[in-house]
């Protein structure tokens, strides 16, 4: 069965002039080209190319072939009239965005007041009516929000919105659209197009005792990329060359995010290296652990040593150089892996004994065939260009954090698809076994992302908390519950594969509490079980960033928090929502004294597109949260006008005419 793999680049333009703007598709002839390389072993015979730019484009020769034979003139209606209504209303938004701010039609008077603190956190957070995140915005601000929040109702522009967005490149629309979307929904959810921009953000925030995370929004996807006409090598070449590029723009993020104190950068392992590297990573990582499982035969999740060399025979190479034989390196493997001699190994030290992550053990993976395969291997190879791509990923990593460490600035490493996200934690393990082994100011340095509305998460949650454990590292775990469902479930249906998303709101409402338990109970059985009894950012095992825009949830782990006398200011647990989004709970947290921090994305427009769409298509699914946003700028708006309009008719009121009496001469 054929698999299909497309690859999506937005990344930073390359340095040749030309780029393309059409759809094609790979010849057979040149996808057999690759059909022996590792690089593209799993690629399907089709791939569409989409380049955003806001910038005319120079096209090849054939190109200007294929789009004069554009069906332009057969645009159904439906696209015609959503393009029309997306502008109306984007234009709409832009002239309430130009509106002079008038000092009356400002912030609320103290007066009128609603903002919170009067009570304690849990009042705050339930007082529907407490408008503390939006007290302090401008007029024009607080109709662009009304604007944006009342488009990403509108179902069925929402799902268009990738379609109109190719539509528009198609007919050469790219500035009209993107100067639509810079000023809606951009100026929303998006600090500005360069890590400057987001100086002022970050500033305000800081003052409403919020921090921030500054996140360069470039990112990859199996979607869609141009690798027409270009062999292996130059397909290896260009994805390690805009890798280099990006790494160095997110070290101007980690400089910047570095000039307030307590700020996180954050880091997309797909813009660090090649898409198709990173799912045959994961491929390989999942097929390992499943051979695991397979020769565990009395299923207590540990292996003896006979079953151990079974599983190392079924890597590409088994033996690691040919002065040593098999036998040798399995006696050496299992004797590092079975730390408490048992004469078992669980996966955990599995693990971390037979790694990618290790210089001496990652030619155990290294294919011999040309086509990074082996018939006789039940573990798919990787060939040694592959092997020494992935070893510059982690260089590049390295070279981020040693930097991060010396300006005490932390890493947040995003959560992406999950075809992506074995490789990602393998990463993110890789980095914390390096630098949360140690004290840092701010407490651990790199923080890995687990998205609960994943079946597995849970599971891996506590299987990295485990690894954790054994090799003397502090967890430090971000939690949400995710922000791809769209695409994993289009992409699940399209391949006949199991849906790995959760079975309903109240399944992941349910995994994302359950991992929040789990890592606050973690904290308290190192407590109870330590002999000073106190819990600190020095002590404890794990780390807890909740970042979630339910309200019930956040509740919760204040609740929770307080059950186990665990402070605000401790620093073991830290909550986080995006930028223009459920500003009254991050407001209200920062006022109380909690670690709260915003997502501040920012980049080119052209970048940060599957970002906005992401937005859009969370807050049309959450359609209360964002009934309830507007129902709060809607009672500010009208405060403002009421206030306005009552000074105003003092203004015109009449001054009383006092007489003047004649002069008295003496």
């Amino acid at each position: 069965m054929t698999t299909r793999v497309l690859v999506s680049m937005r990344l930073p333009p390359p340095p040749c002039p030309s780029r393309f703007l059409v759809s094609s598709s790979l010849s057979k002839r040149s996808l057999r080209q690759y059909s022996n390389q590792s690089l593209l072993s799993h690629a399907r015979p089709q791939a569409t190319f989409r380049h955003y730019s806001s910038r005319p484009s120079s096209l090849p020769k054939d190109a200007h072939v294929v789009a004069a034979a554009l069906p332009v003139s057969k645009t159904p209606l439906w696209q015609k009239v959503a393009i029309g209504g997306t502008i109306a209303l984007a234009t709409s938004a832009t002239v309430l965005n130009q509106i002079v701010k008038s000092p009356q039609m400002e912030a609320s008077s103290a007066a009128a007041s609603t903002t919170a603190g009067s009570g304690n956190v849990f009042q705050d957070l339930k007082d529907e009516s407490n408008r503390i995140g939006v007290e302090k915005k401008s007029t024009s601000d607080l109709m662009l929000s009304m604007l944006v929040y009342k488009l990403c109702t509108i179902g069925l522009l929402v799902d268009l919105a990738p379609k109109l967005i190719s539509l528009a490149e198609m007919m050469h629309l790219t500035p009209p659209v993107y100067w639509i979307i810079r000023r809606t929904f951009f100026a929303q959810f998006c600090g500005g197009e360069s890590a400057d921009d987001c100086t002022g953000t970050m500033n305000a925030l800081k003052s409403a005792g919020i921090n921030s995370i500054l996140d360069l929004s470039i990112e990859v996807d199996l979607d869609e990329s141009d690798l027409a006409n270009q062999s292996p090598a130059e397909i290896r070449a260009r994805f390690n060359a805009s890798a280099d590029n990006i790494a160095s723009q997110i070290s101007t993020c980690i400089e910047t995010a570095a000039t307030l104190s307590k700020s996180f950068a954050a880091i997309k392992i797909t813009a660090m290296s090649s898409p198709l590297l990173l799912q045959q990573v994961s491929s390989t990582l999942t097929a390992v652990e499943s051979r695991f499982k397979s020769v565990d035969q009395d299923r207590d999740g540990k292996v003896t040593k006979e079953e151990f060399k079974q599983l190392v025979k079924m890597l590409p190479s088994p033996s690691l150089n040919k002065d040593q034989s098999l036998d040798a390196v399995i006696d050496q493997l299992f004797k590092e892996a079975d730390k408490d001699q048992d004469g078992k190994v669980d996966w955990a030290d599995f693990a971390s004994t037979v790694s990618l992550n290790r210089d001496d053990t990652r030619g155990l993976f290294m294919s011999k065939s040309n086509n990074g395969a082996n018939a006789a291997s039940e573990v798919p190879g990787m060939a040694k260009e592959d092997l020494e791509d992935y070893r510059r990923l982690l260089s590049r990593m390295e070279n981020l954090c040693e930097q991060a460490k010396k300006t005490h600035t932390r890493l947040m490493i995003d959560a992406e698809q999950s075809y992506f996200q074995p490789a990602i934690d393998n990463v993110a393990l890789h980095l914390m076994t390096n630098y949360n082994d140690e004290q840092h100011v701010e407490g651990p340095l790199i923080f890995n992302t687990y998205q609960m509305y994943l079946k597995d998460a849970l599971g891996r949650l506590q299987k990295d908390c485990t690894i954790a454990q054994r090799n003397g590292y502090v967890l430090a775990a971000k939690l949400v519950r995710g922000a791809y469902m769209v695409s994993e479930r289009k992409r699940a249906v399209e391949l006949g594969l199991e849906d790995p998303i959760c079975d309903g709101i109240q399944a992941t409402h349910k995994s994302y509490n359950a991992g929040v338990d789990f890592m606050l109970e973690r904290m308290t059985q190192h407590q109870q079980s330590s002999s000073s009894n106190e819990l600190s950012l020095k002590s404890s095992p794990v780390v807890l960033f909740a970042a979630s825009h339910n309200k019930d949830s956040v509740i919760r782990t204040c609740e929770r928090m307080q059950e186990l006398d665990l402070t605000p200011q401790s620093g073991l647990v830290m909550f986080g929502q995006l930028m223009g989004m459920c500003d009254q709970i991050s407001y209200t947290l920062g006022q109380h004294g909690y670690g709260i921090y915003k997502y501040v994305p920012y980049g080119p427009i052209h970048h940060v597109i599957p970002y906005l769409i992401r937005r859009a298509q969370e807050n049309a699914s959450v359609l209360g949260g964002v009934a309830i946003e507007r129902q709060l700028l809607w009672e500010e708006l009208k405060s403002r006008f009421v206030a306005q309009k009552e000074r105003a008719q003092i203004q015109t009121v009449p001054s009383p005419i006092v007489p003047t009496t004649p002069t008295t001469t003496l």
